[in-house]
């Protein structure tokens, strides 16, 4: 496994996108960014599949799902010390 990403990217591309993806948009939006085979990993935890981060994201309170279905960041989310910013 060697394409592994942090998962705050993925925060980051709902963030900079100006699109509002259903669930099965946003993996397409990460395949297309990342590339398929990709892998998220969390500040405290193993990597996992590409398909696991919007559960992920929901479970930390990070994203939620609008009433049409689209992903939206949590309205009060927080990006925990040392990934406030894009590093691309």
């Amino acid at each position: 496994m060697n394409n592994i990403r942090h998962i705050h990217e993925v925060i980051f591309l709902i963030e900079k996108s100006n699109e509002q993806w259903t669930p099965e948009e946003l993996i397409e939006a990460i395949s297309n960014t990342w590339g398929k085979d990709v892998h998220f990993g969390s500040c405290s935890g193993n990597a996992f599949p590409k398909e696991n981060a919007l559960d992920f994201l929901i479970n930390r309170q990070k994203a939620i799902l609008s009433h049409e279905g689209k992903v939206l960041l949590h309205p009060t989310m927080h990006i925990c010390n040392g990934h406030k910013e894009f590093q691309g």
